[in-house]
């Protein structure tokens, strides 16, 4: 993981802690729900982030290359 992913991740889950404590704290949803959504954009940046450089790098997931491996065992 790089330190851009880490800073996104981080701040993710601080904006979630933040939004749990902000509807503690006035117990009316409306009044915290810009600390959701920043928590979700800051998710959603990471994963972006995440999926662009594996697309650069052509990363493939462990999982597919399991199932290409067991293709071509198939074919032999």
């Amino acid at each position: 993981m790089k330190l851009k992913d880490t800073v996104l991740l981080s701040l993710a889950i601080g904006s979630f802690l933040l939004w749990v404590l902000e509807i503690r704290r006035t117990n009316n949803f409306a009044d915290s729900y810009p600390f959701l959504m920043l928590a979700l954009a800051f998710l959603l940046a990471f994963q972006f982030v995440r999926v662009k450089r594996r697309q650069e790098n052509k990363e493939v997931s462990p999982t597919i290359k399991d199932m290409a491996e067991r293709k071509k065992k198939k074919k032999k």
